[in-house]
C-alpha cells in the first residue's frame, strides 16, 4: 500500500508536458494577438486600397479600413483573463478569417492558385498545432510560391510582391492562435490527470486509514489481556513471585504499557485522519482530573531520578471542555517532557492565561528543539531523530495528535525551546467550551 501511495503521488507531483513558449509566443496573449492583428490590418489595407477593380468606392474602402482598425484598437480595453477563453478568441479568429478573405476577393490580385495556399496553410494550421512547425511552413510555402510565381509570370504586376509576405504573415497568425489552443489542451488534460490521481491517493489514504484502525482495534484485545494478567501476576493473585520473577513481570508491563501507549496513538491519530473524532463536553473541576492524570503519568516517573512537579493556580474556576481529550494531549506532552529529559526536572503549570482561558504549560530541562524545527515536529512521522539507531522512541506522531485535539478544543499550542536548556509547551483552551 506504501509503495502504490508512492508510485500515485509521484505521478502527481510529476510534470504534465505542456507546449513552452516559443520567441514569437512570450508576449502576453492580448499583446501578441493584438500585434497580429495589425499585421493582418496592413495587408488588408494594402488590398483594398490598389484593388485591381473599381467593386467599391474608395469612401466606402477607407470606412473599412477604419471601422477594421477600430475592432483591434478596442481590444486594449479588453480585460486579458478573456483571450484565455476560446469563447472569446474563436469568434475573433473567423471575424479576422472572413476579413482577410473579403479583401482578396476584393482585390482581385489573387488567382486560384494564391487561393489555395492560403487556404491549405490555414488547414495546416487547424490540424498542425505547433507555432514552430507552422512558422516554418509559412516560410517554406512563401519562398516556393515566389520561386513559381516569378518563374511563370511575365511583366511582373507591383501588386503581386505582398502575395509573399501575406502567406507567411497568415501563418503566423494563424499559428499562435493554434498553439494557444494546444497549450490550453494540454492544461486540461493535465487538470483531469491530477484530478484522477487525488482521486485515487484519497481512496489509498482511506484504506491505509481504515487499516491503520481495524489492526490497532485488534491488537488492543491482546495487549489488555496481557497487561490485565502481568498485573495479577504482580500483584501475587497466581501465588508468590521470587524477586527474579517480580522484576521480570515488570519489565513485561512496561514493554507491553509501552506497546499499547504507541497502538492507541496510532488509533486516535487514524480517527482524526477519518474525522471520526468527536467531541464529549462537560463541567468538571480540575482537582479530581489532576488527581487521576498523575496516577497515569506515575509509571512515566519510575525511570527518573525525579518527580514531576505540579504548580495549580489556586481557585481555578470548573472548565467545560472534553476532559478524555485533554488528558490525551498531556500525557502526550508530559511522557515526550520526560522521555528527553534524563535528569532535571518536568513541571506542569496550571493558571488562568487570560479572560475566558486557562493554560497547561509543560516545561523540561531537557535536550531542547532547535529553532529550525519547531515548525516540524506537529508533522505526523516527524522526529528530531529519524534515523534507525536514534535514543529516543516513538512514532511521531504524538504532538501531531496533541496539536489536532487542541484545535479540536478551540484552543492553541505554543512552543518555547533552547537547544541543551528544555522546552516548554502551553496547551491554552477556553474555560467555558460550548
Amino acid at each position: 500500500m506504501e509503495s502504490l501511495t508512492e508510485n500515485l503521488t509521484y505521478a502527481a507531483a510529476s510534470p504534465v508536458e505542456i507546449p513552452q513558449a516559443t520567441a514569437g509566443s512570450e508576449a502576453p496573449k492580448k499583446i501578441m494577438a493584438i500585434r497580429l492583428r495589425w499585421l493582418l490590418i496592413i495587408i488588408c489595407s494594402y488590398l483594398l486600397i490598389y484593388s485591381a477593380g473599381a467593386t467599391i468606392s474608395p469612401s466606402v474602402v477607407h470606412y473599412l479600413i477604419l471601422g477594421y482598425m477600430l475592432t483591434n484598437a478596442a481590444l486594449y480595453w479588453v480585460p486579458e483573463k478573456l483571450f484565455e477563453s476560446s469563447y472569446f478568441y474563436a469568434p475573433l479568429v473567423v471575424f479576422d478569417t472572413c476579413c482577410v478573405t473579403a479583401s482578396l476577393m476584393i482585390s482581385g490580385h489573387a488567382g486560384t492558385d494564391f487561393y489555395l495556399a492560403y487556404f491549405l496553410i490555414i488547414i495546416l494550421c487547424a490540424v498542425w498545432q505547433d507555432f514552430r512547425g507552422l512558422v516554418v511552413v509559412g516560410l517554406l510555402s512563401t519562398l516556393i510560391y515566389g520561386y513559381l510565381l516569378f518563374s511563370t509570370v511575365e511583366g511582373h504586376d507591383p501588386t503581386i510582391y505582398l502575395r509573399l509576405p501575406f502567406l507567411f504573415a497568415v501563418s503566423l497568425f494563424y499559428g499562435h492562435f493554434t498553439q494557444i489552443v494546444r497549450a490550453e489542451k494540454s492544461l486540461k488534460e493535465q487538470a483531469e490527470r491530477r484530478a484522477l490521481i487525488a482521486d485515487e491517493l484519497a481512496g489509498v489514504e482511506r484504506l491505509k486509514f481504515e487499516f491503520l484502525a481495524n489492526t490497532t482495534h485488534e491488537l488492543r484485545t491482546p495487549l489488555t489481556a496481557i497487561m490485565g494478567y502481568g498485573e495479577l501476576l504482580a500483584s501475587g493473585s497466581f501465588g508468590p513471585l521470587t524477586d527474579e520473577q517480580k522484576i521480570a513481570v515488570g519489565r513485561l508491563l512496561d514493554s507491553t504499557q509501552g506497546l499499547f501507549g504507541l497502538v492507541e496513538q496510532v488509533f486516535d491519530y487514524s480517527k482524526l485522519e477519518k474525522r471520526e473524532t468527536g467531541l464529549s463536553v462537560r463541567r468538571q473541576d480540575l482537582a479530581p482530573w489532576i488527581r487521576q492524570l498523575r496516577q497515569e503519568v506515575a509509571p512515566l516517573e519510575r525511570k527518573r531520578p525525579y518527580k514531576i512537579q505540579y504548580e495549580i493556580e489556586q481557585g481555578l474556576p470548573p472548565i467545560q471542555t472534553d476532559w478524555g481529550k485533554l488528558r490525551n494531549i498531556l500525557l502526550n506532552i508530559l511522557g515526550n517532557a520526560v522521555k528527553f529529559t534524563e535528569r532535571g526536572k518536568v513541571r506542569l503549570s496550571i493558571r488562568t492565561s487570560r479572560e475566558g482561558e486557562v493554560s497547561f504549560a509543560v516545561s523540561d530541562t531537557g535536550i531542547g528543539i532547535p529553532k529550525g524545527k519547531i515548525p516540524l515536529i506537529f508533522e505526523r512521522f516527524q522526529q528530531l531523530d529519524g534515523s534507525q539507531t536514534r535514543s529516543y522512541g516513538g512514532t511521531g506522531l504524538g504532538l501531531t495528535i496533541s496539536k489536532n485535539l487542541v484545535d479540536l478544543l478551540g484552543g492553541r499550542l505554543e512552543v518555547r525551546s533552547d537547544v541543551g536548556r528544555g522546552s516548554t509547551f502551553t496547551v491554552t483552551i477556553p474555560i467555558d467550551r460550548s
